[in-house]
C-alpha cells in the first residue's frame, strides 16, 4: 500500500481532515488524477445513458428484470455503453482529454492501426471503486449475447486500477464489515449489488478466481475485520477457487468459514426467494476446515483409503496455517481419531518436516499416500496444460503408475498419446485437477513454475517406475543364470542395459 493511502486511511479512522499531500513524483500523481477524472466522467455518461436515453432502454430492463431497482442502479452509478465505436471516444475529446488518456485510463483501445475506439460498447458497465469511492474501472456484461464475445470484460490494469488491491463493493461495505467484524465474499458482481440491496451491506465480491493475485485486496481488508465467510459455486470450479482463495487467506492470519447454499444456486437467487434464508445461510456458515472435512466424509463414504488421501492430500498441509494452538491440536486429534489419517503424516507436514522414508511398515503405507498423489498431480498437469501433457504422455507408459484408479482413467490417452481420450468428468480427474489448481497458488500463479515442477515429479514418477523394472529384471536374470537359460538371459541383459540408459539420461535431466 502507498504511503498516501495509509495516511488517508488513518486519517478516516481518527476523523483528521488532511491537508493537501504533494507526493515526490507530482507528474505521476497529476496523471493518476486525470484518470481517475476519465473514469468518473465515462461512469456518469453511461449511467446517463442507461436512466435517461433510448439507447438504454434495453439495458435498464435487463437490469429489472434481474431485481435491481432504480436507487440501486443509481447507488452504484451502473451504466450502458451505446453499441457505438465512438460514443465515449468522442465525448471525452470535447472535454478535452487525449486519446492517449483514455487508452492509459482502460476505456478506450487503440489497434494496430493506431486507431481509437470504445472499449465497452454494447454493455452494461459496473464501476469498480477503490477503497475510498474512487472509480478506477470497469467490469461490463454484453447486453445481447452472441456467443461470440465474452460475457464479460474488465478494465486493464492502470495506473490507477490495480487488480491485487481491489476488492468490489469494498467502499460500501467497509463501515459494516468493521462494525459486525465479519467480510462475506461472494463470487458475482451481481450477488454483491442484489445482497447489498437486499440490506447486507458487508459483502464484496472478488475479482475473478485468481485470489494470489489479490493479496493485497485482502491485507487492506484484514484492518477492518479476520473474519471471512465465503460463498461460492458448489461446483468443481468453485470448490477450487475455495481451497485457493481459503490456503492464501489462512496464511494471512483469517478466520475463515464456509457459506453453503442448498436450496439455490448462487446468493441472488436466495436472496430473491427469501432474505431470511440467506441470513440464515450466512449464520450457519461452517469452518473452512470442517466443510472440506464433510466433503471427505459425502464424497467417500464408502472407500476409507480414498478419504484419507483426500483428508491427507486437501485438509492437512493447510493446518499448519491455523494460529491458534488449540484450534490446530482439535484438527490434528480430530484426523487422527475419527479418520485415521497417519498421526506421523500430519505431524511431518504440519511441522514442515521432510518426507518419512520406506523403514518400516507404516513408512511404506506413507509412501504409499504420497505416490498416489504425485500420480494423481500428474493426471490433473495432463488434463490443465497440453505442452505438458505431451512431454507426459511420451514418456509414461501404463505400467509407470502404482494407482490402478490414475491408470484405469490414463489407459486410452497413453495407447494413443493424446490427453483427449481422458474422461475430465470422472470424480478422480475433477480432484486431480482441484489439486493441480491449488497448487498454483502456491507459485504466486506462474504457470510456467509450476509446470517445472510438473516435470520434476514426472521424472521421479518415471524414474521409480525405472527402479522397480530394474529390479524385477536382476530377479529374473539371477534366476536364468541359476537355470542356464542363455536366450532369456541374453535378452533380459538387453532389456537391463535398455532400462539403465533410459535411467542415467532421466537422472541427468536429459
Amino acid at each position: 500500500m502507498e504511503f498516501k493511502e495509509a495516511l488517508k486511511i488513518l486519517a478516516e479512522k481518527a476523523g483528521v481532515q488532511l491537508n493537501t499531500f504533494r507526493p515526490l513524483d507530482q507528474k505521476e500523481e497529476d496523471e493518476k488524477g486525470l484518470l481517475l477524472r476519465i473514469n468518473d466522467f465515462a461512469a456518469r455518461l453511461f449511467h446517463q445513458v442507461l436512466i435517461k436515453e433510448q439507447d438504454g432502454k434495453n439495458a435498464l430492463e435487463y437490469l429489472k428484470r434481474r431485481g435491481l431497482n432504480l436507487e440501486t442502479i443509481k447507488k452504484w452509478q451502473i451504466g450502458f455503453s451505446p453499441n457505438d465505436f465512438h460514443f465515449l471516444h468522442k465525448a471525452l475529446q470535447k472535454k478535452g482529454l487525449s486519446e492517449d488518456l483514455a487508452v492509459r485510463a482502460g476505456v478506450c483501445v487503440r489497434n494496430e492501426k493506431g486507431n481509437t475506439y470504445d472499449r465497452f460498447r454494447g454493455r452494461v458497465t459496473f464501476p469498480i471503486y477503490n477503497y475510498f469511492g474512487e472509480i478506477v474501472g470497469f467490469s461490463a456484461r454484453i447486453l445481447l449475447d452472441d456467443g461470440k464475445s465474452a460475457k464479460y470484460i474488465n478494465s486493464p490494469e492502470t495506473l490507477v486500477y490495480k487488480k491485487s488491491e481491489t476488492l468490489f463493493g469494498l467502499n460500501f461495505a467497509k463501515d459494516l464489515i468493521r462494525k459486525k467484524d465479519e467480510m462475506v465474499i461472494v463470487e458475482g458482481q451481481m450477488d454483491c449489488i442484489s445482497l447489498h440491496q437486499a440490506g447486507f451491506t458487508n459483502v464484496v465480491a472478488a475479482s475473478g478466481t485468481a485470489y494470489n493475485e489479490q493479496a493485497a485486496g485482502f491485507t487492506k481488508a484484514r484492518r477492518l475485520s479476520k473474519n471471512i465467510k465465503f460463498c461460492f459455486d458448489a461446483d468443481s470450479a468453485g470448490r477450487m477457487a475455495l481451497r485457493r482463495a481459503g490456503g492464501m487467506l489462512l496464511r494471512q492470519g483469517f478466520r475463515i468459514k464456509v457459506i453453503e447454499l442448498k436450496s439455490a444456486k448462487d446468493p441472488d437467487e436466495l436472496v430473491k426467494k427469501s432474505p431470511g434464508l440467506w441470513a440464515k445461510a450466512v449464520s450457519e456458515a461452517v469452518w473452512f476446515l470442517d466443510y472440506y472435512i464433510n466433503l471427505a466424509k459425502e464424497n467417500f463414504e464408502k472407500d476409507i483409503v480414498a478419504q484419507k488421501h483426500y483428508l491427507s492430500e486437501e485438509v492437512v498441509p493447510l493446518i499448519k496455517f491455523i494460529e491458534d494452538p488449540l484450534e490446530k491440536d482439535h484438527y490434528i486429534n480430530e484426523l487422527i481419531n475419527k479418520f485415521g489419517v497417519s498421526e506421523r503424516v500430519i505431524k511431518g507436514q504440519t511441522a514442515g518436516s521432510a518426507p518419512l522414508k520406506k523403514n518400516n511398515t507404516t513408512g511404506r503405507i506413507n509412501n504409499h499416500e504420497l505416490f498416489f498423489g504425485l500420480e494423481k498431480e500428474i493426471l490433473g498437469g495432463i488434463i490443465l496444460y497440453p505442452e505438458f501433457a505431451n512431454s507426459a504422455l511420451g514418456l509414461l507408459a501404463g505400467g509407470d503408475f502404482e494407482s490402478y484408479e490414475v491408470k484405469k482413467i490414463l489407459e486410452e490417452a497413453l495407447a494413443s498419446k493424446q490427453a483427449v481420450q481422458i474422461d475430465k468428468n470422472s470424480s478422480l480427474a475433477k480432484e486431480a485437477v482441484f489439486m493441480v489448481e491449488s497448487r498454483l497458488e502456491e507459485f504466486s500463479g506462474d504457470r510456467e513454475v509450476l509446470i517445472k515442477q510438473l516435470t520434476s515429479s514426472l521424472r521421479g514418477l518415471k524414474l521409480r517406475s525405472l527402479k522397480r523394472q530394474q529390479n524385477e529384471l536382476l530377479m529374473n536374470i539371477k534366476e536364468a543364470e541359476e537355470k542356464g537359460d542363455r536366450g532369456l538371459l541374453g535378452t533380459l541383459n538387453i532389456e537391463f542395459a535398455e532400462i539403465s540408459r533410459l535411467r542415467v539420461k532421466l537422472e541427468k535431466g536429459i
